[in-house]
């Protein structure tokens, strides 16, 4: 999925600073990235000596926004048999040869950007798994075959999002939300764009798009293992130059609140609004990761999921995300109607919602504020996650350092700031409903 790598704001992360921690702490042992630009292109290095792995996220602006409707599911395509291609001297796909050296290698297609990670013990990282990937993107196999393969692969993605209410949702949601993007298309395509797209299409795609220019190489792991010239070479097989995103002509929903609705083949109706949100770099950052905090608690506690943080956020049945990476940013909640009675389950989350932007907040707001600190750091522990973030920052922000500076925006968020930014943002959702095939009449 593409938010599989977002910040997912849950109760046990809580737990990391505690719920009296200030929230203007950071762990003291974990350093600044580093940054190096190079051929206007940027890597971000966050040295880690402990990791005994290395995890590398590749940002190339090749992403949705880069497709028309007609080429649903091409991003994803290419992506794809990039992972096919064979490489290295037995000729394995790309994927099957990373993974017998001992490593893993997988794709997301966002909005903007397509993204490669790569993960592996640092011992032949540089020498072995990075020169692979190069092989990949230098001569990229899009043969017949190998389209054909990709679009199996696809296939099966597509058919298992089709099951998950909240994919479903958010991917509705996405379209209305950037009605003059392919942006808000899904990040696989759907079957019938897909058949179409052939070996031209593809390597049309890969040429206009692939480029060097504005891509992000983010790093950690221990610095000994690789180094910035190994990133340059993975760099250079890209030809310099940019693409743009292609500009889509739709029309626009109007309304102060707008609803979709579609049927699937899910057990229970489930709510899912969205709402926009301050950029990265807004002043507005640090006080909505505050009211996402804020509102993934309180769904939980009204919806009586006292064990909701142990669950992935597809699993949790209600929560909020608030998606800083996408330009324009969103904030997405929802509610799984399987909980109880859904009239009354989905109304209840709207209405907290709508309370915050309404209520005068008042008292010691440090809790809170601990909450999304805790939340936020949790949410950067793996290696992937933390070269994600890294990126994110890197991209929209003059300095990657995304612990300290979101602990930061974090601290300085005051109930005044809570009650402006939640009368400023979440006030007009739009509003998916994911029925059953056989939905309640009363929905």
């Amino acid at each position: 999925m593409k938010y599989s790598s977002l910040v997912t704001l849950g109760l046990l992360a809580c737990g990391a600073l505690g719920t009296g921690a200030s929230a203007a702490t950071v762990p003291a042992a974990v350093p600044a990235p580093v940054v190096t630009r190079y051929a206007n292109a940027t890597i971000v290095e966050q040295p880690d000596a402990q990791s005994p792995l290395v995890g590398t996220e590749l940002f190339i602006p090749a992403g949705l926004d880069r497709q028309r409707p007609q080429q649903s599911g091409l991003a994803a395509l290419v992506a794809e048999a990039i992972l096919e291609t064979p490489v290295g001297a037995g000729g394995q796909p790309l994927r099957a040869a990373v993974a017998a050296n001992g490593g893993s290698v997988g794709y997301t297609v966002d909005g903007r950007d397509v993204r490669f990670y790569l993960e592996g013990l640092k011992s032949g990282y540089a020498s072995t798994l990075l020169p692979l990937v190069r092989d990949a993107l230098a001569k990229p196999d899009f043969s017949a075959p190998a389209l054909d393969r990709a679009r199996a692969e696809l296939d099966k993605k597509i058919g298992q999002n089709e099951r998950v209410a909240l994919t479903v949702g958010i991917e509705m949601l996405d379209g209305a939300f950037f009605p003059n993007s392919g942006a808000g298309l899904p990040e696989y395509g759907i079957p019938e764009t897909l058949i179409a797209q052939d070996s031209q299409a593809a390597q049309t795609f890969f040429a206009a798009n692939y480029r060097r220019d504005r891509t992000v190489v983010s790093v950690v792991g221990d610095a000994s293992a690789v180094n910035a010239d190994d990133y340059r070479r993975l760099l250079d097989v890209l030809p310099p130059g940019s693409s743009s995103p292609v500009r889509i002509a739709a029309a626009v929903l109007r309304g102060s609140s707008r609803q979709l609705v579609t049927h699937r083949d899910v057990p229970a109706p489930w709510l899912i609004a969205q709402y926009p949100a301050p950029a990265l770099g807004s002043a507005d950052f640090g006080p909505m990761l505050v009211l996402t905090a804020f509102l993934q608690r309180t769904l939980a506690d009204v919806s009586e999921l006292p064990t909701v943080a142990t669950k992935s956020f597809v699993d949790q049945g209600v929560g909020a995300l608030y998606n800083f990476d996408q330009r324009p940013a969103n904030v997405v909640v929802y509610v799984d109607g399987g909980l109880g009675d859904p009239s009354r389950t989905f109304g209840t989350a709207m209405t907290v919602v709508n309370v915050l932007g309404a209520a005068k907040l008042q008292g010691n707001i440090d809790e809170m504020k601990a909450l999304a600190a805790g939340q936020f750091v949790n949410g950067a522990t793996t290696l992937e996650d933390r070269a994600w973030l890294a990126g994110v920052f890197a991209m929209q922000n003059s300095s990657p350092d995304y612990l300290n500076r979101a602990v930061a925006a974090i601290g300085e968020t005051s109930a005044a700031d809570l009650q402006r930014v939640a009368r400023k943002y979440l006030g007009s959702p739009t509003v998916a409903f994911v029925l059953p095939r056989a939905a309640p009449s009363s929905i």
